[in-house]
Formats: structure tokens, C-alpha cells, sequence
């Protein structure tokens, strides 16, 4: 029997061949060519194969004693993941192109919120000035031609345009450029989880939770998705507020909200704790702080006027990819906007029970704290119109504290949503609403098990090193 540091190791070993398999069969993702030859299926089959290692691997890390020979190792094999992919094609991913376009057009001091790319490309009035910069470098016409929905202007709020504007100012057009920019942001997250897990006093190596993820992985490189930035500015506002800086955590929660929306749902969960251990007037000032970030980073787009506003409006309108339970309030519902609604109303809901469920000296407790963000932020997850697989980076790092095998499970189950382009390119689209019911029922099914084994035998909702069970 191969004691767990050498099964770690194989682990380790393994998802590097793996991984070099699916960068190879990346050459076989071209843009816009051989849809239908597309090898789909035999990366849906690779990705399965690096995630039983990577669950493996955690298994085998549940019988090893802290060392930092093992940590070292596990940032290793991490690194070595992603540099696998810093080469490949993105399979089945153009978002990027759009990033590169915000980028190009915000560093030569543009407004991208308003003019959409469609207006551009096809020369209407008073897009003059786009033009003129598009035909001052030719590379942007393709990456222009590429931009998904074209007809929409970005929905990225100004920390991702500042990102954008970034990159572009070190590398012009440049994939490259995106994945080294979104590395740094990967391995900053790291940083932070490394300073947590001591925060708690648990094992350092099970940052391999977050590091390891085929989902983190594939996304963040492969795919050069922008998710990664908002994500690391959550979590140094979860980490500044639990060290008692909470000034600086709710101006780094404003920073993560003007990266991406969601993080909004966390303020008030930081305006309570600082009221519970600060008083209310700390409680006002660090929300006046949120405002005064907010309102500093829109102020420099506000001259689009309403095209501010346009892509996140047709957004909550009209998109809606990879959901399970939305399609299902949509049928109770009269309209889209009663839908959204709804699950505002929910949201609101669970809010107040997480709030209640914590008094006013309870709440003040670290682990309460990120558990509240977790079940936050894993709602808005299960309950969005649009739930792409890269949208779970938001909560992957938090699942080195709390990881629950149904949310584990889910991380590598969402890969399901590539089958949707393998179905569209043979035109049979409504076999893919039958696969969101294998995507989403074993996680469904396994949380409420566990749940219900918690509640049976009266365990603690939060897990600790010691109780971590994944059932393997």
C-alpha cells in the first residue's frame, strides 16, 4: 500500500500528463473553424480524469501531517498546472477577445460603456473616433470581429476596464499578456489563503483545494477568464476584516464590487460585524468608504450616460446560460423581471436567516464571518440566470475552509456546460436541458444528504480539519 505522501505525489504527477494531453488536444480549437470536429468529448473525458485525481489528492492530504516540504510541493505541482496552459488554445472560450478590446480602447482614453462593438465594426455615426483607433492598429479588427455579443457594450464595471487597460498597456492585443496579468491574480489569491488557513490555524498544504481545482485551473489560464481579480479583492476584504482592519476590508469589498457585481451581496455581512465590534458610527463610516470607492471609479465613465448601464441591463434581461433553478422560478413566474425578482426576495431571505442565525456576539466570530459569505455568495451561485462554470471561482477559495463534498462534487460537474457546444453544432440543442439535470442533481442530491446526516447527528454546521469527511 503506497503511503499518502507518495499517492499526493502521483496525484501531483498525474494531472501534469493529463493537463499536457488537453493542452495538445487545444490545437484542435480554432476560432470560428471545425466546430463539429471539435474533440469535446475527449476533453470532457481528461477533464473527469484530473479530477478524480485532484479529489484523490485531497483524500490522500486528509492523512498527512502538516510539513513544509508538503507544502512546497503542492504550490509546485499548482504552478506547473497553470504553466501547461499558458500555451494552449482556449477551448470553446472568446471572452478574452472582448477584454482585449475594453483594454485597447480604455488605455487610449476612451469610454467603452459607449459605443457597442457591432457600431464600431460597422462604421456608424458617431463611432469616428473608435474607428480611427481600430484602423490605427489592424490587429484590433480581428479581435473586434470576435467580440461576443457585439450588439451589447461591455458589462465590465471599471476595476475589470482598469485591468483590461493594464494589460493592454503591457501587451497590446495579447493573450499572453491576459493570462500572465490573471496569474498574478491567481497567485495572489494564493497568498491571501495561505495568510487565512494560518489565520485558523489549519493545515497551509490544503490550500491544494483551491490550487489544484481542474475548474481554477482551466479558467483562470485556459480560458483567460477575468473572474480571478474580483475574486482576489473579496477575499483580502474577507481577510482585512477578520485581522480588525475594517476600513481597509470594506474599501477592498467597493473594489471587488466595481470588478464584478456580485460581491454587493456581501456588504451587509461587513457593515454588521463592524457594527458588532466597532459601534455603528465605524459601522457608517466604513459604508461611506464603500460609496466614496464606488462613486471614484464610475466617475470617469459616467459621460456614457445611459450606455453605462445598457450591457448590465440586457444582462439581467436576456442572458441566461447553464442555470438549474432559474429556468425553474421562470415557470412560476409571469416574466423575466418577476424572475429576478424573485430570487432578489430569496437572497433577501436567506440574509436575514444567516443574520439571525448568528446573535450580536456570535456573529463577531471569525468563522461565522467567511461561513456567512460562503452560504452568500454559493446562493447567488445556485440561483443566477447565468451560472458558467467560471463564475465558481468566487467560491473556490473558501472551500479550503469549508469543504463540503457536494460543493467539490459541483466544481468538477459544471464542466458538463461544455456539452452544450457539442450539442449546438449538430443543432440538437434540447438534449442539453436534460444534461443540467445530471449537472446539478448528485450535487443536489449530496448536500441535502449531508445536511440531513448533520442534523441527525447534531454536528456543527461549520467543519473544522478534523471532521473533514469527502466520502471517497
Amino acid at each position: 500500500m503506497l503511503s499518502p505522501r507518495i499517492q499526493f505525489s502521483l496525484c501531483g504527477v498525474g494531472s501534469c500528463a493529463v493537463y499536457g494531453v488537453i493542452a495538445w488536444l487545444s490545437r484542435a480549437f480554432i476560432y470560428g473553424a471545425g466546430h463539429r470536429e471539435r474533440p469535446i468529448l475527449e476533453f470532457l473525458l481528461l477533464y473527469a480524469a484530473v479530477f478524480l485525481l485532484y479529489f484523490w489528492g485531497i483524500r490522500a492530504l486528509t492523512r498527512i501531517s502538516e510539513s513544509r516540504s508538503q507544502l512546497l510541493l503542492a504550490c509546485l505541482f499548482a504552478v506547473l498546472f497553470r504553466g501547461i496552459f499558458f500555451f494552449s488554445n482556449p477551448i470553446q472560450e472568446s471572452d478574452f477577445y472582448r477584454y482585449l478590446w475594453d483594454g485597447y480602447v480604455v488605455a487610449h482614453g476612451m469610454n467603452p460603456y459607449g459605443v457597442a462593438p457591432a457600431a464600431i465594426f460597422n462604421r456608424e455615426a458617431g463611432t469616428e473616433a473608435y474607428v480611427r483607433l481600430l484602423e490605427a492598429n489592424p490587429h484590433f479588427t480581428t479581435i473586434l470581429a470576435r467580440v461576443n455579443h457585439p450588439t451589447v457594450p461591455t458589462i465590465y464595471p471599471p476595476v475589470a476596464q482598469g485591468v483590461f487597460a493594464l494589460a493592454s498597456l503591457l501587451a497590446p492585443g495579447s493573450l499572453f499578456g491576459l493570462r500572465l496579468l490573471f496569474f498574478a491574480c491567481d497567485l495572489g489569491v494564493g497568498a491571501v489563503l495561505l495568510g487565512l488557513l494560518r489565520h485558523f490555524g489549519l493545515n497551509a498544504a490544503w490550500i491544494v483545494v483551491y490550487a489544484w481545482s481542474p475548474l481554477v485551473v482551466k479558467e483562470i489560464i485556459n480560458s483567460a477568464h477575468y473572474d480571478v481579480v474580483p475574486t482576489l479583492c473579496s477575499l483580502l476584504a474577507m481577510t482585512l476584516m477578520l485581522r480588525g482592519h475594517w476600513l481597509l476590508g470594506q474599501g477592498s469589498l467597493a473594489l471587488a464590487i466595481l470588478g464584478k457585481l456580485y460581491p454587493v451581496v456581501l456588504v451587509p455581512f461587513f457593515v454588521w460585524r463592524t457594527w458588532t465590534r466597532h459601534g455603528w458610527a465605524s459601522a457608517l463610516c466604513g459604508l461611506s468608504v464603500m460609496l466614496l470607492v464606488l462613486g471614484a471609479g464610475y466617475w470617469p465613465f459616467l459621460g456614457a450616460g445611459s450606455g453605462l448601464w445598457r450591457g448590465t441591463a440586457t444582462f439581467a434581461e436576456e442572458w441566461q446560460t447553464n442555470s438549474f433553478l432559474f429556468p425553474l422560478l421562470q415557470l412560476f413566474a409571469p416574466n423575466r423581471w418577476a424572475a429576478n425578482v424573485s430570487v432578489v426576495v430569496f437572497l433577501c431571505g436567506l440574509l436575514l436567516v444567516l443574520m439571525r442565525r448568528h446573535d450580536l456576539h456570535d456573529f463577531t466570530d471569525d468563522r461565522s464571518f467567511l461561513w456567512s459569505n460562503f452560504a452568500m455568495l454559493g446562493a447567488v451561485l445556485l440561483l443566477s440566470p447565468v451560472a458558467d462554470p467560471w463564475y465558481f471561482i468566487w467560491l473556490a477559495p473558501l472551500l479550503c475552509f469549508f469543504p463540503r463534498r457536494a460543493w467539490l462534487l459541483l466544481s468538477g460537474l459544471l464542466s458538463l456546460y461544455y456539452l452544450s457546444f457539442y450539442f449546438m453544432y449538430r443543432r440538437e440543442t434540447q438534449v442539453f436541458h436534460w444534461v443540467l439535470w445530471v449537472e446539478y442533481l448528485p450535487f443536489y442530491g449530496v448536500l441535502v444528504y449531508d445536511w440531513w446526516k448533520a442534523r441527525s447527528t447534531h454536528a456543527s454546521a461549520s467543519s473544522t480539519e478534523s471532521s473533514v469527511r469527502f466520502g471517497l
